[in-house]
């Protein structure tokens, strides 16, 4: 398993309905935190095969074409807020090593 130096972090809740999973397969019900880097630099090959976190997330848009992208600073890293994947796309993510789980409560500032 290849070791990534920032990872996704995924949060168990508030599942909700956040638009269609960059899978295409499932609805994204989890949201997640995207390492900024990832963005600004070159996602990991993994990510980009598959979509993560790519999918249409309703809380993105706002108005007619308002980018609603939030940096957030955790733990010293920063992360892009809203965005967000289906249960299955979460376990791959865990599994293959570039995103974690958090018991952690989503960040009201966030909501």
């Amino acid at each position: 398993m290849k070791e990534y130096k920032c990872k996704a972090i995924i949060y168990k809740g508030p599942e909700d309905v956040y638009g269609p999973c960059g899978c295409g397969m499932d609805m994204a019900t989890l949201p997640v935190l995207l390492p900024s880097t990832w963005l600004l630099e070159e996602n990991p090959c993994e990510v980009e095969e598959h979509d993560f976190g790519k999918g249409f997330d309703f809380r993105r848009i706002s108005g007619m074409s308002c980018n609603q992208v939030f940096e957030h600073e955790q733990d010293g890293t920063n992360f892009l807020a809203n965005f967000s994947c289906c249960r299955e796309c979460a376990e791959r993510a865990v599994k293959l090593g570039y995103a974690v789980w958090t018991e952690k409560e989503y960040p009201m500032t966030l909501r």
